[in-house]
């Protein structure tokens, strides 16, 4: 009787009593969870405020007339006559875009720095590569130089994510 009858029920009992432990386990780990809840929270909030910061730099949009008008703002702001402004090819990278604008400039020395400065501070990520200063003829209303430059901005490309669970 007791191999019968007993024997299957104390085995039972201790495979409940291991499935029990478990479970206790993943309660007390998930209770930990839990408890750490608002702090993941605040830090995905963080993360988002950051990526908007970010993506004011890097947004996901070209909006050419929006950055023609501003950059044509920081060179009559730097005193700077923008001559050309021929916007080039864009070239596609993993998650951005290289879009490189051509500007031909007129100005002094001092006032085409000023405007370097200024495109540094703007809010969007640019780069000034390939420049190439001349000096002018003459000395019109104070314009000594004559420059040519690359602007690059940068577009980032929004991918599709794949929902979780889902191939």
């Amino acid at each position: 009787g007791w191999y019968y009858g007993v024997t299957p029920a104390v085995l039972m009992v201790e495979g409940l009593k291991a499935q029990n432990a478990q479970l206790t386990a993943d309660i007390e780990t998930a209770q930990v969870t839990v408890a750490r809840l608002p702090q993941f929270q605040e830090e995905v909030l963080r993360q988002e405020l950051e990526l908007e910061e970010k993506r004011k730099k890097l947004p996901d949009e070209k909006e050419t007339a929006e950055i023609v008008r501003q950059i044509q703002q920081l060179a009559e702001g730097a005193n700077l006559d923008l001559k050309s402004f021929t916007p080039q090819s864009t070239a596609r990278y993993d998650f951005y875009e290289d879009w490189p604008i051509r500007m031909s400039i007129e100005g002094s020395y001092r006032n085409l720095g000023l405007f370097f400065q200024e495109i540094a501070k703007f809010e969007r990520l640019i780069n000034i590569t390939d420049i190439e200063i001349s000096t002018l003829g003459t000395t019109d209303q104070g314009r000594t130089i004559s420059a040519t430059c690359t602007a690059t901005i940068f577009v980032f490309l929004e991918e599709s994510v794949p929902e979780a669970g889902t191939d």
